[in-house]
Order: C-alpha cells, then sequence, then structure tokens
C-alpha cells in the first residue's frame, strides 16, 4: 500500500464526555511508523444543546448517544466510533475466548481457568463448565446453540451441554495446547489445531481422531474452513482446512483428501485466520492483514495501518470483518473497494488487547484483556456501510 491510511484512536469514554456542557477528550491519528498526532474534542452549550469542536485536522459529521462520526481532513479518511450498547462483567481476570449463538447463549473463557456458560442479553452467569486442566484457549458453540466445543492448555477439546454443563465427550490426542478449533457442518466432525504442530480431524460420536490434516509445519495458531467450488457434498468431502502458523507460514488442505493444495509464507507469525468471500484473510503478529486468494493462495491486497499485533478476528455480513488488536482497538473492515476510505472502530476498550470476537447476527461480542465482555449493535455498524 504506497500511502497507508492513519488509525484514528479517541478516548475509551468519549460518549460519556460528548454528554458534558464542558467536556474533553483527546483524539489521535498515526500513520505506521510515524509518530502520532494528538487532538482534542471539545464540548459546549449552544442554544441549550451540547455542541461538539475539534481542531482543523478533523471535520464533525454527527453523532447520537453511541456513535460520533467525524472525517479525518487530511487522509479524506471517515471514522466512525462506535460505542459499547453494554460491558458485561462475567470474569474478575482477562477474556481468552468468547462465542455467542443466535439464542443469545454466550459462553467465555479467562485466565482464571474459567468456563462460563451465561445469558448475553443480562450478563446473567448460568454454568460453570469444570473439567479442564489449565486455561481455555478458545471456546464455541455448535450450530444447535446449546453445545459448545471447547479446547486449551491440557491438550484437549471437549464437548459440553450448554443447558445441563455436562461434559459427554472429551478429545484426547495432542501433545501440546489446543490454539484454535473448527466445527464442520452440525458437529459431526470437528477439528483442532496445536503448538504440536499437527491439525487433527475428529469424529466426535466416536470420541476419535480420524486423521492428522496438517502436520509437520512447526506450531499452529489458527484455523479455518471453507467449501471447495467443486460438486457440493456432504460432511468433509467438500471441505478445505486452512491455518495459520507460528512461522507465517498459511497451509491450505483438503480435508477429505489429507491433501495439502498450497502453502504461502508470510512475514510475521500468524495469529489469527477467518475465509470471507472466497478469501482467506489473515492476521499477524507484525500488524498486518492479508487478503489471499482461496484457489490458490496468491496475495490479493494487504492492510498494513498499525503495527499493533492482530489477535482476533469475525467475519461479520456483506463483506464486513472486524478486527480485534493488542492495544485494545477494534476495526471494522469491508472487502468492498466503495467503502475503503471508511472505518468503522469499536471502543471502550483502554489499550487491552482484543482477544476473541463472536457475532451472532445482531450484536459483535469483543472479549478483551481488561475481562470485559463488551457488546455492539451491528445496526449501529452496518448503517455505515450501506
Amino acid at each position: 500500500m504506497s500511502n497507508p491510511l492513519p488509525v484514528i484512536t479517541i478516548q475509551c469514554d468519549w460518549n460519556d464526555v460528548i454528554r458534558l456542557p464542558k467536556g474533553t477528550a483527546w483524539i489521535t491519528s498515526k500513520k505506521l511508523n510515524e509518530n502520532g498526532i494528538h487532538d482534542k474534542l471539545t464540548t459546549c452549550m449552544s442554544d441549550g444543546k451540547v455542541k461538539i469542536e475539534f481542531s482543523d485536522n478533523y471535520q464533525y459529521i454527527s453523532h447520537g448517544p453511541l456513535s460520533l462520526v467525524l472525517k479525518h481532513i487530511p487522509s479524506d479518511l471517515k471514522v466512525a466510533f462506535i460505542a459499547p450498547s453494554k460491558a458485561h462483567k462475567i470474569h474478575s481476570k482477562g477474556v481468552l475466548s468468547v462465542a455467542v449463538a443466535e439464542n443469545a447463549l454466550a459462553v467465555s473463557s479467562c485466565e482464571q481457568d474459567k468456563l462460563v456458560v451465561w445469558d448475553s442479553r443480562t450478563g446473567e452467569v448460568n454454568l460453570e463448565l469444570k473439567g479442564h486442566g489449565g486455561p481455555v484457549y478458545k471456546c464455541r458453540f455448535f450450530p444447535s446453540g446449546i453445545v459448545v466445543l471447547s479446547a486449551g492448555a491440557d491438550g484437549s477439546c471437549r464437548i459440553w451441554s450448554a443447558e445441563s454443563g455436562i461434559n459427554p465427550v472429551t478429545l484426547k490426542g495432542h501433545t501440546m495446547a489446543v490454539c484454535d478449533i473448527c466445527i464442520i457442518e452440525k458437529g459431526r466432525n470437528v477439528i483442532s489445531v496445536s503448538k504440536d504442530g499437527s491439525a487433527k480431524l475428529w469424529d466426535v460420536g466416536e470420541s476419535k481422531c480420524l486423521a492428522n490434516v496438517v502436520e509437520g509445519h512447526g506450531q499452529i495458531n489458527c484455523c479455518a474452513l471453507s467449501t471447495t467450488s467443486e460438486e457440493v457434498e456432504v460432511g468433509t468431502k467438500n471441505k478445505l482446512l486452512v491455518v495459520g502458523c507460528e512461522s507465517g507460514q498459511v497451509i491450505c488442505s483438503h480435508v477429505a483428501k489429507r491433501a495439502q493444495i498450497y502453502s504461502k509464507q508470510l512475514d510475521s507469525a500468524c495469529n489469527t485466520i477467518i475465509i470471507l468471500d472466497q478469501s482467506v484473510i489473515v492476521g499477524c503478529s507484525d500488524g498486518k492483514i492479508v487478503k489471499l486468494n482461496l484457489e490458490d493462495g496468491s496475495l490479493l491486497k494487504e492492510w498494513h495501518e498499525s503495527a499493533s499485533p492482530v489477535l482476533s478476528m469475525v467475519v461479520l455480513t456483506n463483506q464486513m470483518f472486524a478486527v480485534g488488536r493488542q492495544d485494545g482497538t477494534c476495526t471494522v473492515l469491508t472487502l468492498d473497494e466503495a467503502h475503503s476510505k471508511l472505518r468503522v472502530q469499536l471502543t471502550g476498550a483502554d489499550c487491552d488487547g482484543i482477544r476473541d470476537l463472536s457475532f451472532n447476527g445482531k450484536w459483535v461480542f469483543a472479549g478483551c484483556r481488561d475481562s470485559m465482555v463488551r457488546k455492539y449493535d451491528f445496526n449501529q455498524i452496518n448503517v455505515h456501510f450501506k
């Protein structure tokens, strides 16, 4: 990218500040490898209403109770800041993973080695799922929304009832921590990737490992599943597994054939990976977001606007995806070039890393190192991309 856009950040409690008759909040623009330029927004009373004023670097566009939209004049970048609708205090230590189902059930894990099921509307904890020996690095719902798959430092994957807390199946076979998991179709098969360098395909009903789909490339940090363009068949027959390694290697394999299709070497460790619109999108530890062609791994695009490591990503709708970073920024991007000069920033985290993201069709949830799970109204995000 010849002229990367700046990252615009704002004081985490800006939505409280703009309600005050005499409020001040900082706002900063920073280009990659350059010093940040610090500005302020101030509020004053005008005709009985609070008015928001900026320096010459910014143009005010609009605001609401949970949103502030402005233009950064030097770069012509439009930025919409969205405040959380709620911040749930489910855990007392940093959140590691969070997942939310369409039925509003949520599951999350934290550095205190706790894995809990809770109500995403009220924040009320329903169950603690006990069984893992150590922290749970990833938890996800099966499509039913009432069964949970978890994986962690003890090298095991566990299946849980989100209604009763029963753990009927434990998948053991990895020799080191499990870093990420994928659920195939309705969940008869799942895939786990580990620091031991293997991506294992499991039969859940039989509680056994069917095969190593990937092995021999060093520590695997993340994985994502896609459907091939071949004639559609059920189960694993038309599935591609894409994994990201600590070495920076991205490997795509055909699940049923257990055959590698291609590998691509990136500049730094791959921390998180999603598949969107027949593209592989990789979030890296050097701050890059890399878009690859799903079919052959060729490079399509790079976003390198921040040096902060990408920790988490989630697919939204209409070519949109959210990116969480170690510095606490959480940005919604789109593959639609018509909105290339637009960034939506999900605010609230004060420089604490966004470890995991989840989307249930209505709400985006961000699990943060500060122990909070923040909830954002997707309508507040989507409106800017129309």
